[in-house]
């Protein structure tokens, strides 16, 4: 004969506030073992848009840091660099951040996207500012001392097609996210969108210069 155990036995057995702290110890040790990041798997979490909160408005200046461990601002720090897109570049990022924590940039140039497509930046700008209260988890592993900006703007694009020599006109929103490391060295990535479907990303890394 089988042996089995009711439902009234079962719970009788494990009651409710043993199976709850059970529960909880589950998350716990989770937590401890894979930080925070394993609460939330969205891939959409990744992209910049879902983070616009951190973009304080104009009137409102962010808090510089949470520890001790975090870089300080002190000066204006200015990096000038070619961004990226599977080793070609793809135009020149201008960007400055301020020691009461703003950041502002251009990207400017043209490019190749193609063989038959030539892209010219027209306009595009930026703006936004340090959020110290992001902390740096890849791999479970953590880098303290680095400090999170985002930025966000618009862009206006003309792309040509040069076989046809037909034009057209592209607009949409610029991002431009990263990390400030010990040493100060910018790495991050600018992102172009016309609809937050589809987009490009540009990785660039920079050192400041005087």
């Amino acid at each position: 004969m089988a042996f089995e155990i009711d439902t009234q036995k079962r719970n009788s057995i494990y009651p409710l506030w043993l199976r709850f702290f059970a529960l909880i110890a589950v998350l716990v040790t989770a937590f401890i073992v894979l930080g925070p990041s394993f609460l939330w798997s969205n891939p959409d979490s990744l992209l910049p848009w879902s983070e616009e909160s951190r973009i304080l408005p104009p009137d409102k200046t962010p808090a510089l840091s949470t520890s001790d461990q975090q870089v300080r601002l002190t000066n204006i720090l200015r990096y000038r660099t070619q961004v990226e897109q599977d080793g070609r570049p793809r135009g020149t990022i201008n960007l400055l951040v301020y020691p009461n924590g703003i950041v502002k940039g251009v990207w400017t140039g043209e490019y190749d996207k193609s063989n038959d497509i030539h892209c010219t930046i027209m306009a595009a700008s930026f703006s936004g500012n340090i959020d110290p209260s992001k902390l740096f988890i890849e791999d479970s592993m953590r880098k303290p001392s680095r400090l999170y900006f985002i930025t966000t703007g618009s862009f206006t694009m003309l792309e040509t097609q040069l076989s046809s020599g037909k034009c057209r006109s592209i607009y949409g929103l610029v991002y431009v996210c990263g990390w400030l490391d010990s040493d100060y060295t910018a790495l991050a990535e600018l992102t172009i969108t016309e609809n937050k479907k589809t987009f490009q990303t540009f990785p660039w890394a920079a050192r400041p210069f005087n």
